[in-house]
């Protein structure tokens, strides 16, 4: 957990102060005013479950947030909570539990269009201990890779497509065929697909607003960064 939190740290010392200010304002939702500064269980509980994030609401994620022995959150664990969130950090599908390090996701529910992803711990997966449809299974590192040499090999063979028709005599047949397969070959099915964190249908607007503003953390921006590099 060390290590995601100074991740998290890391991302908010390079974030804008509006962004900042909009992750105090959503901290301080759910202090009390006897308790200014300080987020007991009781409010963070139901602050999650009321904006849609009923998987990070209970006791056992609670006490692993906090980053020491006190019985409370404070400011530095709501950046935390906030990088987890937009990272998509997940829980395990069969036991549970929030994953801390890293995990096996289903390759063909990652692939498909929506907000669904099936991941395992370590443990579940080396054990075979869940229930699921695919066995297609890679760690997100292992998997960005993939997508990326995936992407890598398309364009190459997009630029050789048109390279081709270059040659190619105006009014040729071949020419014509081979531009309009050009134009149609980058199909959403072959895109690189970055992991897209889970929305729900909430119930405190604002809350979840402020969220989506203070989000200026996470794995999608390192990965997004990455593919614009290459491309």
């Amino acid at each position: 957990m060390d290590g995601l939190r100074e991740t998290a740290y890391a991302y908010y010392e390079v974030i804008d102060d509006n962004t900042k200010q909009a992750i105090k304002d959503f901290s301080e939702q759910m202090e009390t005013k006897k308790l200014p500064n300080k987020i007991m269980f009781k409010e963070f509980s139901a602050y999650m479950k009321a904006i849609g994030f009923a998987q990070f609401s209970s006791k056992e994620f609670f006490d692993e947030l906090r980053a020491s022995e006190r019985d409370h959150l404070v400011y530095a664990d709501i950046i935390t909570l906030l990088y987890f969130i937009q990272s998509g950090r997940p829980f395990c599908n069969h036991c549970k539990k929030f994953i801390k390090g890293t995990y096996f996701t289903c390759v063909k529910c990652f692939e498909k269009e929506g907000d669904y992803s099936f991941n395992v711990c370590p443990s579940c997966y080396r054990t075979n201990n869940y229930n699921h449809d695919h066995k297609e299974f890679l760690d997100p590192t292992v998997m960005l890779r993939l997508k990326i040499k995936q992407e890598l090999t398309r364009q190459s063979s997009a630029n050789d497509i048109i390279n081709y028709n270059k040659l190619q005599p105006r009014g040729s047949n071949t020419s014509k065929s081979s531009s309009h397969h050009a134009q149609s070959s980058p199909s959403s099915s072959n895109a690189i697909v970055v992991h897209n964190p889970q929305r729900k249908t909430v119930k405190a607007d604002r809350a979840l607003q402020l969220m989506q503003i203070a989000v200026g953390l996470g794995n999608l921006a390192v990965a997004t960064s990455q593919l614009c590099t290459i491309m």
